[in-house]
């Protein structure tokens, strides 16, 4: 193998391996493998890619992100685009100039068979493979392998009579070489030989070789590089510093929070908008948020020179309004009465105060009027009367019973004692219908009203609770709503029972339910009457007078109890 350089050739030799390669003069190419792709020069590119990617990835970090320390990155991070974008167009123009040097000479780059041999012309530097004993060609198709020393050359051809027909000039020039007395002329040499002087000169031609001619910049591509690093280096850093502030200042404004304008200064920011206003005024309404007075009045305290000074004033009074309507959402009396309590220093609050008091018991009204029995036409005007009271003066009422002498007694038992089937003193009703004996069941129909009226009427305005009955001839005089239940019991016919053998009355019982608020002229008032005759087919034959006495009181007391709670609630 001989090794030659294409540039330092004679013009002529130069001019006639031009000509030959191009098939414009002997010898022509027994066949070409083209110039493969470069691995080196893809490698190159491949390495600009990265340093490219790696640069925009490193202008990307953090890159407009308030949570990021890299949000607006230092001046050191100058060095490090210039550094990743230098590497970029070094790969590049790397693989540019090898490009362009491999392709500055006048023929095609190629691994070229000539009858000669193999002349690897891929690059300047020829690699000259001659003919000798020891070459072997064959044809596979129309792929042609040669073999010229212990190399082996592979060439495409146009079909497999081509490659048969190439090999076989190879196999006759071997041996014409290796017969005896095989010496040939030097225009036969240059016939199969195109980097022999065939003699011919080219009288327009120069006479100096042909030179390598280049782009200047392959000359310099390094210097190139690191200039365009330290220039994109240098100018992506100023450009991406500055849209990634104002990339800050848009995300800290449209979370529009304290963290975010806090988050906007630690990262560098330098708008004087967001010291000045923009974080106070996150700050305050962090404080209005939770509705704490006592927070706008600490912020207050720690910026006295703060350029927001009529809002903070504004939020305070906005705050404690606030508060006064989350105490009045509650839906209960008493914590609109606490709010009042804890900030009564603050008298300009005194008129929503009473503002949320009517609106709790109007709403109290609202609430109650599915439940309230229907065309009762004083009942509402009674109950706003009655929540007024208890929301000023607390929500206690009372129940009360009072018993009243009955009228009809004597006459009833002296009739009962008429009666042939009279069975003796202990079984005349009076006994069983005095004070003792009615005490159950007044307790009995109180629980009954008690548990209608505070299940039905909101306890923060009203709680019912049982009070001792009122003595028969006292007048009331309530100091706290009270409903006052008067009643005395009649006695009404003669009733003949065989097994027991009794003689029994029929009882009445005449109700009158006053629930009176104090000095308040107009009561809600209900009046009934409940008649109860024995029943004569269901006594068993050991009934006792006072059992069926009781029998028939209880049964009024609950017909009196569901018609009264009729009056008021539509379910009962």
């Amino acid at each position: 193998m001989n090794r030659l350089n294409f540039w330092a050739l004679q013009r002529s030799i130069q001019e006639r391996f031009v000509a030959a390669t191009e098939a414009a003069a002997a010898p022509v190419p027994l066949a070409v493998r083209p110039l493969a792709a470069d691995s080196a020069a893809l490698g190159w590119g491949l390495l600009g890619v990265a340093g490219v990617l790696g640069a925009l990835v490193s202008l990307r970090l953090g890159f407009g992100d308030l949570g990021s320390r890299y949000a607006l990155t230092p001046p050191w991070f100058c060095a490090v685009h210039a550094a990743l974008f230098a590497l970029g167009a070094f790969g590049f123009l790397k693989a540019a100039a090898g490009h362009v040097s491999a392709r500055s000479v006048p023929y095609r780059p190629a691994l070229y068979l000539f009858p000669v041999g193999v002349i690897d012309a891929r690059t300047p530097q020829f690699a000259v493979h001659r003919v000798n004993e020891h070459t072997e060609a064959h044809a596979d198709a129309a792929l042609l392998h040669v073999t010229i020393g212990g190399l082996a050359f592979e060439f495409p051809t146009a079909d497999a009579a081509g490659a048969a027909q190439a090999a076989a000039t190879l196999i006759e020039l071997r041996d014409r070489l290796a017969s005896p007395g095989a010496d040939s002329s030097a225009r036969e040499q240059s016939l199969v030989d195109p980097l022999l002087d065939n003699g011919f000169k080219n009288p327009f031609s120069p006479p100096e070789s042909l030179r390598k001619a280049v782009p200047f910049w392959v000359e310099i591509w390094p210097v190139l590089a690191l200039g365009l690093g330290v220039l994109l280096g240098g100018a992506t850093w100023r450009v991406r510093n500055g849209l990634s502030e104002a990339r800050l200042y848009s995300a800290a404004r449209a979370i529009d929070s304290t963290e975010a304008y806090r988050a906007y200064l630690a990262r560098g920011g330098s708008n004087s908008d967001v010291e000045a206003l923009l974080l106070p005024r996150t700050q305050l309404r962090d404080a209005m948020k939770n509705n704490d007075v006592a927070a706008i009045e600490q912020f207050r305290t720690a910026h006295p020179q703060t350029k927001i000074a009529p809002e903070v004033e504004a939020a305070l009074q906005q705050a404690l309004l606030k508060e006064l309507a989350a105490a009045q959402s509650t839906g209960t009396l008493s914590a609109i009465k606490d709010f009042a309590t804890r900030y009564a220093s603050y008298r300009f609050l005194d008129a929503a105060i009473e503002q949320a008091v009517n609106a709790r018991t109007q709403t109290a009204l609202q609430q109650l009027k599915p439940v309230l029995a229907p065309n009762q036409s004083h009942l509402l005007p009674f109950l706003e009367r009655l929540f007024r009271f208890t929301a000023k003066h607390g929500p206690e009422v009372l129940v009360r019973f009072q018993l009243k002498p009955t009228e009809t007694l004597e006459k009833g038992e002296k009739a009962l004692r008429q009666s042939p089937y009279f069975s003796g003193e202990s079984s005349l009703p009076g006994q069983y219908l005095d004070a003792a004996h009615e005490a159950p069941r007044e307790a009995a129909i109180a629980a009954a009203l008690l548990a209608a009226l505070n299940e039905h009427l909101p306890k923060d305005l009203l709680r019912a609770e049982s009070a001792p009955p009122l003595s028969a001839n006292a007048e009331l005089k309530p100091t706290v709503p009270t409903l006052l239940i008067s009643y005395h019991t009649e006695l009404s016919g003669t009733f003949m029972s065989r097994a027991p053998r009794l003689a029994l009355a029929g009882i009445g019982i005449i109700c009158r339910a006053s629930f009176e608020i104090p000095n308040d002229p107009d009561p809600l008032i209900f009046k009934l009457s409940v008649w109860r005759a024995p029943d004569l087919k269901n006594i068993t034959p050991d009934a006792t007078p006072a059992q069926l006495y009781d029998t028939m009181a209880t049964e009024a007391f609950k017909r009196f109890a569901k018609k009264y709670l009729a009056t008021l609630f539509a379910e009962n």
